[in-house]
């Protein structure tokens, strides 16, 4: 029988996408963990942007599991838009400003290039999530490891701070592009992270500028692995592209008005951002389950002794030793830019609020096609909309539940991670 296999989550970002995350973690403790009679142990927390809001939150009450899906749904559902987007007037002569390379009257008042006045994000992540549990929940062994990745502005690499049981940072690998910190991680850490480029300020760590971490690393799959994830749940904001149109085919009235739409800057916007925020998931994942299918064939051709041969020869060109991971990939199953377009068209959404960025947001949508409104649907931090997407989450989770039970089973999937697991084990 397989016991104490480490169990990784990875959080992808998407801003106001996230609340689809809240869901899958709902199901997760409210259903799956009542079903199997047992709570479900999340060892290594890893998340970009709003994925590493959520990572934060999860590690500060990893003492309290059963009431995490039920924090994160009322944290959702009770957010406005005002609340998060705010800018005026004042915020008008302040792009300016910086645009004429002007300074602040004082250093705290820079905002380095955000739109949105970061005092309302600033305040919800303060109030939300009770930092101090983090370092305790680790030093009292709830949790492995908590890390999240950015941008560091002048360089362009991708940096995930990490904090965990010990102190210190594993064996990390070479890569001039990637990085890992070690940190005592806190508000401003998930607050770099989630800093998206022009709507959010870049935030000084260390005395050096970071943004959004999903230009680079959107789906932190790789340090949860080398943080020792055995098994890992990776949770993706981004839906599964639709097979294209045979090109025989004549458009549809859906389609033209998509196209007419292309010269609208919230469509372009919209889709810059897509393009930004770049979902590696299946890139990632795909080169996971070739080395486990390497590793399955190996052992089973030339025994338990064949991860630990190839490691020893790939030895110079890899930081840490083979082995076999399992992994679980939930991700929507409908668009959530489509579905952020159906909900702003609905009497719900006007009725909640009448503020700037309310009315900001309907103009979008109204410019934009009208089945999908990318733009917003980052931007929409609606409780109505939260709903919808927490919803999504739960169903998408629900559906894979005869992958949830091999997930957690405690039995070998396959020879290749009976082989491979050993209590010191690594990531690959």
């Amino acid at each position: 029988m397989m016991t104490g296999l480490k169990t990784g989550l990875v959080l992808g970002g998407g801003a106001a996408r996230g609340a689809y995350e809240a869901g899958v973690l709902s199901y997760l403790r409210e259903e799956l963990e009542p079903e199997l009679g047992r709570e479900l142990r999340l060892d290594i927390l890893v998340g970009t942007s709003v994925g590493a809001l959520h990572a934060c939150y999860l590690a500060a009450t990893s003492d309290q599991p059963a009431l995490q899906g039920q924090g994160m749904r009322a944290h959702w559902t009770g957010m406005k838009v005002e609340e998060v987007l705010r800018f005026g007037v004042g915020d008008v002569f302040r792009i300016l400003r910086e645009a004429f390379g002007k300074p602040a009257p004082h250093p705290r008042d820079i905002q380095y290039g955000g739109l949105v006045d970061p005092r309302g994000l600033r305040a919800i992540v303060s109030r939300g999530i009770p930092w101090l549990g983090i370092g305790r929940n680790v030093r009292r062994g709830y949790l492995e490891a908590l890390a999240v990745s950015t941008t560091h502005v002048g360089s362009g690499r991708a940096t995930v701070f990490v904090q965990r049981h010990g102190g210190g940072i594993p064996s990390w690998g070479n890569d001039p592009s990637y990085q890992a910190e070690a940190a005592r991680i806190g508000p401003n850490h998930a607050l770099a992270s989630a800093a998206i480029p022009v709507v959010f300020p870049a935030v000084r760590l260390q005395g050096q500028l970071h943004v959004d971490g999903g230009l680079r690393l959107n789906v932190p799959l790789s340090p949860a692995l080398r943080l020792g994830a055995q098994r890992v749940i990776v949770v993706s904001l981004r839906h599964e592209a639709i097979r294209a149109r045979k090109p025989e085919s004549a458009p549809s009235s859906s389609e033209q008005e998509r196209e007419q739409a292309l010269a609208t800057a919230p469509f372009l916007a919209g889709k810059m951002l897509n393009t930004l925020m770049m979902d590696r998931t299946d890139q990632d994942l795909g080169r996971l389950r070739r080395l486990n299918a390497i590793l399955e064939a190996g052992t089973v051709a030339y025994g338990p002794g064949f991860a630990q041969t190839l490691s020893a020869v790939l030895e110079p060109h890899r930081s840490q030793p083979m082995r076999y991971v399992r992994e679980l990939l939930v991700r929507p199953s409908r668009d959530i830019g489509a579905l952020a377009a159906e909900y702003v068209r609905t009497p719900e959404f006007r009725r909640r609020s009448s503020g700037l960025a309310h009315k900001a947001i309907l103009r979008l949508v109204d410019r934009d096609a009208t089945h999908e409104a990318d733009l917003a649907s980052y931007l929409l931090f609606d409780g109505g909309f939260a709903d919808i997407l927490i919803e999504l989450g739960r169903q998408d989770a629900r559906a894979l539940r005869s992958e949830w039970l091999r997930f957690w089973s405690d039995e070998p999937q396959t020879v290749a991670e009976m082989a491979t697991r050993t209590p010191t084990a690594n990531a690959a």
